[in-house]
């Protein structure tokens, strides 16, 4: 498996400073935001994120997101998105995954945003992250099956609220699926890998962070109730190969910017690291 981190989390610097900030510290794949990268390739910054990316030999995963409404507006607002990011695939061929998250208010149909991605921008994986956790939603994707380049991204920090089945947000993503792992108090080794077991599609990239179990905070994985030396055990056992991004989010809910938020999530992922080694 590769090793990748979410860099947009870390404003201080820009984008390109923090693919080669981030590269020189042990990563063996970034994730950008999907809205901010399209953002930087409308600003014609594309060249220098293709020679900073080519410099330091990481691989590139995009997160991007879906309409969060069937509007016409919201629909031409991502089609130029993607237009934009297939236009820099198609000229420099990095990236990797491209993925995305499933607003509530698509989740009834997301075929034709996917139909477009695919259709649109070569040379990639897509996946969407979190989606397929109803017989409906996995309906809608049904068409999609021995199509390679179409998978998952599984969010662990996420995934432990619903096996937990204390959501207190109301939205269904964190909802307990049964399909999944019926909930219980303490989801372990055997309840973490069932889950992974019931995904119908591949399993291309994985976020991880840590939570209290019922809010989706965005730890560091030295914090919560996630056991990270459980989850590591399990994504070894499951001989994953994809990509483990760290989703940490210094000053997302919690105060943490600047050097303080460097610091903290090399030390994160040196705990990472070791949860890895450990037999």
């Amino acid at each position: 498996m590769k090793h990748s981190l979410a860099i947009w989390h870390y404003p201080h610097r820009t984008m390109e400073e923090n693919i080669r900030y981030f590269s020189e510290r042990g990563y063996d794949a970034l994730s950008v935001h999907g809205a901010r990268f399209a953002e930087a390739l409308q600003r014609e910054e594309g060249t220098q994120l293709a020679e900073a990316l080519r410099d330091s030999g990481v691989l590139l995963t995009v997160h991007y997101a879906l309409p969060r409404a069937h509007e016409t507006d919201r629909i031409l607002s991502f089609r130029r998105g993607i237009d934009l990011i297939a236009a820099w695939q198609k000229a420099y061929g990095l990236i990797k995954i491209l993925s995305f998250d499933v607003p509530g208010g698509v989740r009834d149909r997301v075929a034709p945003y996917l139909n477009y991605v695919l259709e649109h921008v070569p040379r990639c994986l897509v996946a969407v992250e979190d989606f397929g956790l109803t017989p409906d939603e996995r309906a809608q994707i049904e068409y999609l099956k021995g199509n390679r380049r179409f998978g998952y991204l599984v969010d662990i920090g996420h995934m432990l609220i619903r096996l937990k089945g204390q959501n207190t947000s109301g939205k269904s993503l964190f909802t307990n699926r049964y399909d999944e792992c019926p909930a219980c108090d303490c989801p372990g080794y055997n309840e973490f890998m069932r889950a992974m077991a019931s995904k119908e599609f591949p399993i291309f990239e994985m976020h991880l962070h840590n939570n209290d179990g019922k809010n989706d905070e965005h730890w560091f994985l030295e914090q919560g109730v996630l056991d990270v030396s459980m989850i590591a055990r399990v994504i070894k056992d499951m001989d994953f190969h994809g990509i483990i991004t760290i989703e940490s989010a210094p000053g997302y809910k919690f105060e943490c910017k600047g050097q303080e938020a460097d610091e903290g999530i090399m030390k994160t992922f040196a705990y990472w690291k070791e949860c890895c080694q450990k037999k």
